[in-house]
């Protein structure tokens, strides 16, 4: 504007200098007016320039805007999709928790019946244990028995039968009440 106004001001001083001036300042006159419009035609070819390369930046803005906001729009569903993957493994997690300590509790009872059947197997085999000794004792026993069953002679079944005196009658009664009661102490009861 100011550009302006001082054209309009030389404009008006040169055509008063030509009324009441020679041509020296005619020419003067008309040299200022060339120089004006040769800036005038700068400026103009500056202030083209600028608006071209302003129209270049504001294209340059725009297609950074597109892509800033598809960028964004990017980011947002990705938040939104990992948003969904934590809450995903949140929940797997709790799950997995959970049947970790199902399986822990499920551990502890299989234990406990492993501990309790261990101790039911180890009596059963110590009960095994004994039978096999009792029965070793038992087959000692059988064998003395058939031994003397063996060496009896007549004599001591004549003796055996005697009514009178008895006498043998009563070792056989006492020697089968001692191998009635080595038997019952070699017995093994049931305790399962």
């Amino acid at each position: 504007m100011k550009f302006l106004h001082m054209l309009f001001l030389i404009f008006f001083m040169s055509v008063s200098f030509s009324v009441m001036a020679n041509d020296e300042a005619l020419s003067r006159a008309q040299y200022m007016i060339r120089q004006m419009n040769a800036e005038l035609n700068q400026l103009k070819s500056t202030h083209q320039n600028l608006l071209a390369e302003k129209t270049a930046r504001d294209k340059d803005y725009d297609l950074l805007k597109k892509k800033y906001d598809k960028l964004q729009l990017k980011t947002d569903k990705n938040k939104k999709s990992m948003k969904g993957k934590v809450l995903d493994i949140k929940q797997k997690f709790k799950l997995e928790l959970s049947a970790h300590t199902e399986t822990r509790k499920l551990f502890s009872a299989m234990t406990e019946e492993k501990n309790r059947l261990f101790k039911i197997a180890t009596n059963q085999m110590q009960a095994i244990d004994q039978c096999v000794g009792n029965n070793k004792k038992l087959f000692n026993i059988n064998v003395d028995l058939l031994s003397i069953y063996e060496k009896k002679g007549v004599w001591d079944s004549l003796t055996q039968a005697e009514p009178f005196s008895g006498l043998s009658q009563v070792e056989i009664e006492n020697l089968i009440d001692d191998y009635q009661y080595k038997l019952e102490d070699l017995r093994v009861e049931a305790n399962l």
